[in-house]
């Protein structure tokens, strides 16, 4: 009976963090629009293909992350990750593999 006890004490406690948690306010994203993509020139390999480079958020700064190649993979398309604005600041949504339709 101790042990539900303790456990169940942990749970309230922990509760009122959990539902704060969503109502924290933004902090340190960047407010400024990325800068411009770089231009690069792709590599080519058979079986891959180039996903190109994009800015990170590090340290209060954008940061250039050039692009790379990534295996193929069947009956999917790669779809870029992007900068989208969010009332006064941006967020980065991950490109990623999509399955084809």
């Amino acid at each position: 009976m101790g042990i539900k006890r303790t456990v169940l004490a942990l749970v309230l406690l922990a509760t009122p963090a959990v539902a704060q948690a969503g109502w924290r306010p933004h902090r340190g994203g960047p407010r400024d629009p990325p800068p411009a993509i770089v231009v690069e020139t792709p590599r080519s390999r058979p079986g891959y293909i180039w996903v190109g480079g994009h800015h990170e958020w590090r340290h209060r700064r954008y940061v250039w992350v050039g692009g790379h190649l990534v295996r193929e993979r069947r009956h999917h398309h790669w779809e870029d990750g992007r900068w989208d604005r969010h009332d006064d600041h941006y967020d980065w949504r991950r490109g990623g593999w999509r399955m084809e339709r």
